[in-house]
């Protein structure tokens, strides 16, 4: 079997993989779901991961579908529900790889997806409105994270240019705030949980870039919880790797057996950085597809280290 696809699939980006990730499972239940229809069993496949994969918003089956808080955002039954919502993470890939590492975009999509979640469940078991739905209701999709994703850029690059239908540019700040404005207005809806669950993701997004410009990082402890997993779980040590002092970068420029001074060090650090918030200063004047290639390459090289 080849598996070079696979391999080189998930030595992409963190948004990357979100985005196979999501549109595997898509496909899997989409294909099931046709296999089943076969046989006589319309829509059996699409019930199925609902009822054991969505997020329940009442506290007794939650209490048996525990891991759905995860599990939720990463399920998509409709295809215009996954397609805008892959469609948004292709269209701030690239922003996204160049602000946060890859282990900052997996908490950021985690705990923003969480966010909603909480929110989601809370909302439903305290205000009486959802009292007679709260049986029934479920949360699904990635919308949560996604939004998460889209008020963090506004914070961190409020002037970072986007050209609405290829055509208007228009900065991020107006598409968050009309985005969470539009997710307020909804939640008197039929969809009222799936708003609901976008604002915790707003919110855990808000507060995971204010702090960021302070210096701190929300995702720490989730990435610090991961790690600890990953090691709990590892039946096999890996093989030794090279280390190389005061390395931080990939480039070969930095990283080819090269030791440096911590004076060095610091003021190749300190140039890197400067360069890097001139770029972001440029991107966010007059758009990403503005920059030399030199610029590009340079940014890519840096969000990889």
């Amino acid at each position: 079997m080849d598996t070079s696809f696979i391999k080189t699939a998930f030595r992409q980006s963190m948004i990357s993989k979100l985005l196979i990730i999501n549109i595997a499972v898509f496909l899997f239940i989409s294909v099931a779901g046709v296999l089943f229809y076969l046989f006589g069993l319309q829509g059996y496949m699409d019930n199925l991961a609902v009822k054991y994969f969505a997020l329940p918003a009442a506290i007794s089956k939650l209490a048996f579908r525990f891991y759905t808080p995860l599990t939720y955002m990463f399920l998509h039954i409709d295809f215009w529900h996954i397609f805008s919502n892959m469609l948004w993470l292709f269209c701030i890939k690239q922003i996204l790889e160049y602000m946060l590492n890859n282990r900052q975009q997996l908490g950021v999509y985690i705990l923003g997806g969480l966010s909603g979640a909480l929110l989601y469940i809370l909302s439903y078991n305290i205000f009486p409105i959802f009292s007679n739905s709260i049986a029934g209701s479920v949360c699904l999709g990635a919308s949560a994270a996604v939004t998460a994703y889209i008020v963090l850029i506004a914070v961190l690059q409020p002037d970072y240019k986007v050209l609405f239908f290829g055509i208007i540019p228009i900065t991020f700040k107006w598409i968050a705030i009309a985005y969470v404005v539009f997710d307020v207005f909804q939640i008197q809806g039929t969809n009222a949980g799936g708003h609901i669950a976008h604002l915790g993701g707003a919110l855990f997004g808000f507060l995971f870039a204010t702090n960021y410009k302070k210096g701190k990082d929300l995702t720490e402890g989730f990435n610090k919880l991961v790690d600890g997993l990953f090691s709990l779980f590892s039946f096999f040590k890996s093989k030794p790797k090279m280390k190389v002092k005061y390395n931080k970068y990939k480039d070969t420029e930095y990283s080819q057996q090269q030791n440096f001074s911590d004076a060095e060090f610091n003021q190749q650090k300190a140039s890197d950085q400067q360069k890097i918030d001139e770029i972001l200063d440029k991107i966010s004047k007059s758009g990403y597809s503005n920059l030399s290639k030199e610029e590009k390459d340079f940014l890519f090289k840096m969000s990889k280290k």
